[in-house]
């Protein structure tokens, strides 16, 4: 296995396109919200907090990679979407709907990730206007912009690459 960090290798990962926006739900002009799309049906998995309290789009996640297959993520920084209520899960399947609607796929195959403010409701004017920004700027280029889109409280973006085989097969993962 080879890990490899340059950003050639790190946008090689075949049948997955991504883009990242500035959306306004952070302050300034930050990217704040991305999406990462697979081209054909993709097994999926998902680790989740066992805490209590668990935000709407980790409670929408749950329920959509239950049957292992996904096609999309949507994520924003900015505004975590957490301790909303049921307006919070309305919100997190809205922004699944929309994103579904955009790439003509199911809601179900649509995954949903929020990180910032705990409390706040969800500028849902901003996420749609932002969600066809995204699907029409899909591309295999400029991974760093989809992390970029999800820091926090990050200093700089975190990208990783690994390229190994399996069963004669080749393959890249990107994270």
């Amino acid at each position: 296995m080879e890990h490899n960090h340059s950003d050639k290798a790190l946008d090689r990962v075949r049948g997955f396109r991504w883009a990242a926006v500035a959306s306004g739900l952070k302050k300034g002009k930050a990217l704040d919200m991305c999406l990462i799309f697979s081209d054909r049906e993709a097994v999926c998995g998902g680790v989740f907090t066992t805490n209590k309290v668990k935000a709407a789009p980790i409670l929408l996640s749950m329920e959509n990679v239950r049957d292992g297959k996904a096609r999309a993520i949507v994520a924003n920084s900015g505004n975590a979407n957490a301790c909303t209520g049921p307006k919070g899960l309305e919100d997190a399947r809205s922004t699944a709907r929309m994103a579904a609607d955009q790439l003509n796929i199911r809601p179900e195959e649509v995954l949903v990730a929020s990180t910032g403010v705990i409390g706040m409701p969800l500028d849902m004017d901003k996420v749609a206007k932002a969600i066809p920004r995204l699907a029409e700027s899909l591309s295999a280029r400029d991974l760093e912009g989809v992390a970029k889109a999800i820091m926090t409280t990050d200093s700089f973006p975190k990208l990783s690459g690994l390229r190994g085989e399996a069963g004669g097969k080749q393959y890249f993962i990107s994270a």
